[in-house]
């Protein structure tokens, strides 16, 4: 159940929408003016971005010195925070076979229990891994994806402080060899199938939900997966006037590309295996994958008004509608 008082009027909303069938008479609000409530994510997330993006953290490539790094950093804040490991430990490593030989990664995977017993899980990943250091540059994956880690942590955050729902268990895993191949979610998802009594509800995967196109807009794939995501929509977009669109395009060397968003990122193996998924992320910029992809170029801003649409959205009790 909703337990604030914004939380109460969305809940009211919907359930006015749901009996009027009115919803598409609210407004999908596009406003260059992002409203943000959590004022105090601010300073935070742009602390773990710019420590993620450092130069000590070398690009945190999978099996470096700086992911190990960063893995030492997600684990102190994940204590911080009063999260507990999904396993013995946070960190749960795995292998995979790159490049003719085999390589070890590490995800980090931490969890908050449902206020009562429940199986019901919802799981959000992000990866924490990003390109490492060619000779002297250094890439620092700022937005790819130092940005959609920042954006889970908030949502930990406040889910540990104020979780919104009673029955629900939420997992926090922050991925790792998903430059490679998405590694560290098949792992993920390989583990989670070795769980039935697990009831995975949805996936939400962040990556580069720092850097907004000239619509500053947040992109949004996997909207088939959501109960009345047509009712769902305005209603997030109403909270922060933050633009939610689910058509990618991007316009890169001044040519139109299509991508292909459904296997872009660790969403990818939680569609193949069958669990309803959602994935938050900008298109790629002029930044992506170079060593100009640092904090400088972010808007912390739009960061945190993501987090808090992800949480508001998680915040729906009947949110799926795919068997599990």
């Amino acid at each position: 159940m909703f337990t604030t008082q914004t939380h109460l009027k969305v809940l009211v909303m919907f359930f006015v929408c749901g009996l009027l069938s009115a919803c598409s008479q609210i407004p999908r609000q596009c406003s260059s003016d992002i409203i943000t409530n959590w004022s105090r994510a601010h300073q935070q997330i742009t602390q773990d971005i710019t420590t993620l993006s450092s130069a000590e953290f070398q690009g945190r490539k999978t099996g470096t010195e700086g992911a190990r790094l960063s893995r030492e950093y997600l684990i102190k804040r994940f204590t911080e925070m009063g999260l507990q490991p999904w396993q013995p430990t946070f960190a749960v490593p795995f292998s995979f076979q790159h490049q003719f030989s085999t390589v070890s990664g590490v995800n980090i995977i931490a969890t908050i229990a449902a206020k009562n017993n429940s199986n019901r899980w919802r799981v959000i990943t992000a990866h924490y891994d990003h390109l490492g250091q060619t000779a002297s540059k250094i890439y620092p994956g700022a937005d790819d994806n130092a940005s959609g880690i920042a954006g889970m942590l908030a949502i930990a955050e406040r889910w540990k402080q104020s979780p919104p729902l009673d029955d629900v268990n939420l997992m926090i895993v922050a991925t790792d060899a998903e430059e490679p191949g998405l590694y560290g979610s098949y792992a993920l998802v390989t583990a989670l199938q070795q769980q039935p009594q697990m009831d995975i509800e949805l996936s939400v995967n962040l990556d580069m939900i720092g850097h907004p196109d000239r619509r500053r807009a947040i992109y949004l794939e996997g909207q088939d997966n959501l109960e009345n995501f047509e009712s769902i929509e305005p209603l997030l977009m109403q909270q922060t006037q933050l633009c939610i669109k689910t058509h990618h395009t991007n316009l890169l060397s001044g040519r139109m590309r299509k991508s292909d968003w459904l296997r872009a990122s660790d969403h990818y193996p939680f569609h193949k295996a069958g669990y309803a998924w959602v994935y938050f992320g900008v298109p790629p910029h002029a930044q992506y994958h170079t060593p100009d992809d640092t904090i400088n170029t972010l808007d912390i801003d739009f960061i945190v008004a993501v987090a808090e649409t992800v949480y508001q959205m998680l915040s729906i009790d009947k949110l799926t509608k795919l068997p599990k």
